[in-house]
C-alpha cells in the first residue's frame, strides 16, 4: 500500500511517499481502507521534532495522522481517531489502510460526506471532553479562545447548545462565522479580556490574559500542556488529553448529520501532496482543515 512516512525530523520535505506492506491482521484490530486523513497542527509539530521527548523510543520512518474516515471489510463507512501518542506512533492515518481498535470507530450517518466526518474526531472529541472537565452549569459564562480553529469552533457550538453564555475570541475576518456558531459575544484576537468576567475558560489558542479573565474559584481548561498556566485565586486548572470515544463521536456525527454541528474543510488534496499540505498549515490563514485523500 502507499503511505507517506516521516523520513526524519525536520521540515515538510522530510515527508516521503513509500510502499508499505498491507497491515497484518492482529487480534482486537479491524482493517480499515482509509478514504480521508486529516492534517492537524500536532502532525506538523511531531514531524518537526517538537514532540520527540514524549516518544523517545520512536525513530523514523513512521506515519503521522490522528483522525480519519474509511471503510471496514464489510463495507461500513466509519470515522475514527487514532490515539497516536498512546500507540507510540506505530499507527498513523497517512496511508491507504490501517488497523484500528473497534473502540476508535463510529459508523458515519447516511448523507454525511466522509471527508466532513473525518474532521470531527480529534477536534470534536477534544472540545467535548474539555467541556466535561469544565463542568459548568447552564447559564454560566464561558470564554473560548481559538474559536476560529477546529477545537475552539466545536467548543463554541457544543457549549452554546448546552446553554452556556459563550464569549469567543476569533481570528480577524472570522468574527461573523464564529458568531454564527452560537457565541453571544465575539472578540477579535488581541482584544483586551475583561478581568474576572468568566466562570470558566477553554483555552484553545495561546492567548495572553485568559487566566486573569476567569473569576476567583472558576475553572480553566487548556488544550495543550504548554498552554496550562499555574493556578491562582483558587481557579481550578486542567488540561484535556483527548481519548477515543465511540459514543462521543457518534453523538457528534449525529449532530453533524442533523445540521446542528458545523465543520469546515479548507481543501482536499491527494495523499501524495502531504508535504504541500504541511507547508500550507505552517503558513497559516486556513479556514478549515486540509484533508488527504489516499
Amino acid at each position: 500500500m502507499r503511505a507517506v512516512e516521516v523520513s526524519g525530523y525536520g521540515d515538510a520535505e522530510r515527508l516521503r511517499l513509500a510502499e508499505r506492506p498491507e497491515p497484518a491482521a492482529e487480534a482486537g484490530r479491524v482493517p480499515v481502507r482509509v478514504t480521508a486523513a486529516v492534517v492537524n497542527p500536532v502532525d506538523i509539530w511531531t514531524r518537526a521534532g517538537a514532540m520527540a521527548g514524549q516518544l523517545p523510543g520512536l525513530n523514523p520512518p513512521f506515519l503521522l495522522g490522528w483522525d480519519f474516515a474509511g471503510t471496514t471489510a464489510d463495507g461500513t463507512a466509519v470515522a475514527g481517531m487514532v490515539p497516536w501518542f498512546d500507540e507510540g506512533g506505530r499507527t498513523g492515518t497517512y496511508a491507504e489502510a490501517l488497523l484500528a481498535d473497534p473502540a476508535w470507530l463510529t459508523p458515519i450517518p447516511a448523507g454525511v460526506d466522509p471527508v466532513d466526518a473525518a474532521t470531527v474526531a480529534l477536534n470534536g472529541l477534544t472540545a467535548q471532553q474539555a467541556l466535561e472537565l469544565l463542568a459548568l452549569p447552564a447559564g454560566a459564562r464561558l470564554l473560548v479562545t481559538g474559536a476560529s480553529g477546529g477545537v475552539g469552533g466545536f467548543a463554541v457550538q457544543l457549549a452554546a447548545a448546552a446553554g452556556l453564555d459563550v464569549t469567543a475570541v476569533a481570528s480577524g475576518g472570522d468574527e461573523a462565522f464564529v458568531a454564527g456558531l452560537g457565541a453571544k459575544e465575539v472578540l477579535s484576537r488581541g482584544a483586551e479580556l475583561p478581568a474576572g468576567a468568566f466562570d470558566g475558560a477553554l483555552n484553545a489558542a495561546s492567548t495572553e490574559g485568559v487566566l486573569a479573565a476567569v473569576r476567583d474559584g472558576g475553572v480553566f481548561v487548556a488544550v495543550t500542556d504548554p498552554s496550562e498556566p499555574r493556578t491562582e485565586r483558587g481557579v481550578r486548572v486542567e488540561t484535556v488529553h483527548v481519548v477515543p470515544s465511540s459514543a462521543g463521536l457518534a453523538a457528534l456525527l449525529g449532530e453533524l448529520a442533523a445540521g446542528r454541528l458545523v465543520t469546515r474543510v479548507a481543501d482536499r488534496l491527494p495523499l501524495t501532496e502531504a508535504a504541500a499540505a504541511h507547508r500550507r498549515v505552517e503558513t497559516g490563514g486556513l479556514r478549515g482543515k486540509l484533508v488527504l485523500i489516499p
